[in-house]
């Protein structure tokens, strides 16, 4: 697996050697947005609404809205300002802290960070740090154009960043409008629940617990292919939107093949006639004749 980035972990005045790769994938049933009635794929435009045209993306902004329709605009270069030093990729170690004292709501997404350079001395020596305290690094963590908190833990032979949510960022249950809840249950409903947790304790294994969502789509679509249930997604005559036009490499050496394969089925012509054959061949046309006899007639 390629590395997202390469860059440094930085434990005190020590600059660690890191690359960041995914610890995750999505694997969702993707779906594509089809015309029903002839069953091409649907592009999606920019279009700007006042002047109803397609903008290219040199001419595509960002704006923050201030208030109902009204945008403060930003230029790339006001932006990367704003980002200041964020864009170097990086992990920054703020503190060292207990794993239990943090919340699971506050993890966003999982990477793994691997060692880089010619010696993983330091990174070895930071994961056997964590080890032995039995704390995990709390990181300022540089990715894209933003810096996020991240937790860095030892996961085998490397580490495992959890990139979080800032604290504002988190829906807290006082906001959250609920029915009474200061009635207790009773000690048989009480029995009743610890006895079926008992019953259904296990330890965790995803394995038993598979996409049942995406098994169900890969049999339909399976079932429409075995049923010839198909549409070619591709439309014969393209639809050009200017500073939009989306090119889809396969669909275009498809139907170079199928150009080609007409080609092969049409008659071959036969050896091309000199001029003077041409003429000799030709058959008198009756057009000309007729021209004649509507002359005379005049």
């Amino acid at each position: 697996m390629r590395a997202i980035w390469s860059g440094e972990i930085a434990f005190g005045l020590v600059a660690i050697p890191a690359k960041l790769y995914s610890a995750t994938k999505d694997l969702t049933p993707s779906f594509s947005q089809l015309h029903k009635t002839c069953g091409s794929r649907i592009n999606m435009v920019r279009r700007c609404t006042k002047c109803a045209i397609d903008v290219p993306w040199e001419e595509v902004g960002k704006g923050y809205e201030v208030s109902k329709g009204q945008y403060a605009l930003f230029t790339k270069e006001e932006l990367a300002k704003l980002e200041g030093d964020e864009g170097a990729s990086g992990i920054d170690i703020a503190e060292f802290i207990d794993l239990a004292a943090i919340d699971i709501a506050f993890f966003e997404k999982s990477y793994w960070v691997g060692p880089a350079g010619k010696s993983s001395r330091g990174f070895m020596l930071l994961k056997r740090t964590l080890e032995e305290t039995g704390k995990v690094a709390l990181a300022k963590v540089k990715l894209r154009a933003r810096t996020r908190l991240g937790v860095l833990r030892p996961k085998g032979k490397l580490f495992s960043l959890d990139v979080m949510r800032y604290g504002d960022e988190l829906v807290m249950p006082d906001d959250i409008d609920v029915p009474d809840t200061s009635k207790e249950p009773n000690e048989r409903e009480l029995k009743l629940a610890l006895d079926l947790v008992s019953q259904l304790a296990a330890t965790f294994d995803p394995e038993r617990h598979p996409d049942q969502y995406r098994a169900a789509v890969s049999a339909a679509v399976e079932q429409k292919v075995e049923a010839n249930e198909l549409k070619d997604g591709g439309a014969e005559a393209a639809v050009e939107a200017q500073g939009a036009q989306v090119i889809d490499l396969a669909e275009m050496l498809a139907r170079s093949l199928r150009t080609m394969s007409a080609s092969n089925d049409e008659p071959k012509p036969g050896p091309k006639k000199a001029p003077q054959e041409e003429a000799a061949a030709e058959p008198v046309a009756e057009k000309p004749a007729k021209k004649k006899r509507a002359a005379g007639t005049k």
